[in-house]
């Protein structure tokens, strides 16, 4: 029997619907699925910094202790290795004043300095997921995924004299041009199976309340007559994975947007933010399963967000609390830093659920979870807080504490990662060369 390409799609009137890897591919693929599919790369972004104390693990190597917010990652212990020390130069004022949190987003993907300005003469820098795609983007449907969870802001100036369009972009196509990003998880999901949410079938979909599924069913039925059991079984559950996130998007669909005042409590449900943003990872794996990119980028809130937390039972806005020294504050930042922890460690078990023959999707991944300050009451932007999840395909060795020597570029992680993506950039930002030290 010929094997599946690995880019097999499943079509219908307006729907297109990518396939998982499965055995009937293994013969169209170079080798075992970890060491020969290709390696995924993401970068999440979180605000605000992190209260220091409650994050360096204690210890070193494969012996050691997490902390009481990076506790939130002993269930994937194994599966993620936790960087200390690396910094971002660029981040830091270098004569240009206050706007710590404005460079912290914008310097986060681009190890570049922002010009400061609030008019349209933004210059910045292109961030490496879109150096990454510009290599490898023209193999999957969409050479890259931008989600978050706040809104865009292009005008105005939003911290210090810094532009709006570097609070709330990590992704930059180049120098002057943000990649901008998706904050609605339905437009996320269809733009994944047929192109966009405003496209006519999907509009006529969601007003029959009809599934995607329903729309390539004839070929999916021919697919499943040239599939061997585990394959079938296989098609069967990423089916019901699919189906299970439309449902809980629909849900979604009724919940106030998401409003993130400067002060105050927004109109929300306390629930909408945690199912948003677990929703917007579903994406992500959805994507990453499928083939339909291997980029992405996930803004967890702009920069400088005033978000309260109220299902932590915290009234204070995010930035609010970060001013305050006091301990009472200290222990509300930790709180905000385990819960988005909490839901990243989620997302690397999602990842590792997903079965690639004898591997797992993790297994090929590569996904950073950070910040670009340190310490959210001092602003600084060395100790940056870091965690790397999944193997690369065998470039980094997890399950460790992976402790650099101080002020380490963090766009030598960058290198190394968009190599194991086997993108050929040697250089990047300010880096000095690859990260030592991810491969024990």
């Amino acid at each position: 029997m010929t094997p599946l390409p690995r880019r097999t799609f499943l079509h219908g009137i307006g729907a297109t619907l990518g396939l998982p890897w499965l055995e009937a591919m293994a013969s169209s693929t170079a080798a075992a699925p970890a060491a020969g599919l290709p390696v995924c790369t993401a970068w999440v972004f979180a605000p605000n910094g992190v209260a220091r104390e409650f994050w360096t693990p204690e210890g070193e190597g494969r012996d050691f202790t997490f902390n009481k917010t990076t506790a939130a990652l002993e269930k994937v212990r194994e599966d993620v290795l936790v960087v200390s020390n690396l910094a971002h130069h660029y981040a830091r004022a270098n004569g240009d004043g206050p706007g710590d949190h404005a460079r912290c987003a914008a310097t986060y993907l681009t190890a570049a300095q922002a010009k400061k300005t609030g008019g349209a003469d933004i210059y910045l820098g292109q961030s490496i997921d879109q150096a990454v795609a510009r290599h490898i983007g023209h193999e999957t449907r969409m050479p890259s995924l931008e989600l978050g969870l706040e809104p865009n802001q292009k005008n105005g100036r939003c911290d210090s004299g810094y532009s709006c369009a570097y609070v709330s972009n990590v992704s930059w196509r180049s120098a002057t041009q943000p990649s901008g990003k998706e904050i609605s998880p339905r437009r996320a999901f269809e733009r994944l199976f047929n192109g966009g949410a405003d496209s006519p079938a999907a509009a006529e979909r969601l007003a029959r309340r009809q599934s995607v599924l329903d729309f390539v069913s004839s070929d999916a039925q021919r697919l499943r007559g040239r599939l061997g059991q585990t394959d079938r079984r296989k098609i069967d559950e990423y089916f019901q994975s699919v189906r299970e996130v439309e449902k809980r998007i629909e849900k979604t669909v009724t919940m106030p947007p998401l409003d993130v005042p400067d002060h105050g409590v927004p109109a929300e449900d306390p629930e909408g933010l945690g199912e948003r943003m677990r929703l917007m990872y579903e994406v992500i794996a959805l994507a990453f399963q499928t083939d339909a990119t291997r980029v992405a980028t996930y803004m967890l809130a702009n920069a400088g967000t005033n978000r309260p937390y109220e299902a932590l039972g915290i009234r204070s806005g995010h930035h609010q609390i970060t001013h305050d020294r006091g301990e009472v504050a200290a222990n509300q930042m930790q709180q905000i830093d385990e819960y988005l922890l909490r839901e990243f460690s989620l997302f690397v078990e999602r990842l590792a659920s997903i079965r690639e023959g004898e591997g797992r999707l993790l297994d090929r991944c590569a996904v950073v979870y950070g910040s670009g300050i340190g310490d959210g009451r001092r602003h600084n932007h060395d100790r940056l807080p870091c965690v790397v999840a999944g193997q690369a395909g065998g470039a980094i060795t997890t399950g460790r504490h992976l402790k650099l020597p101080g002020e380490t570029p963090a766009a030598n992680l960058f290198v190394s990662m968009a190599q194991a993506a086997r993108a050929p950039i040697a250089s990047f930002g300010d880096s000095t060369g690859a990260l030592q030290g991810l491969k024990a």
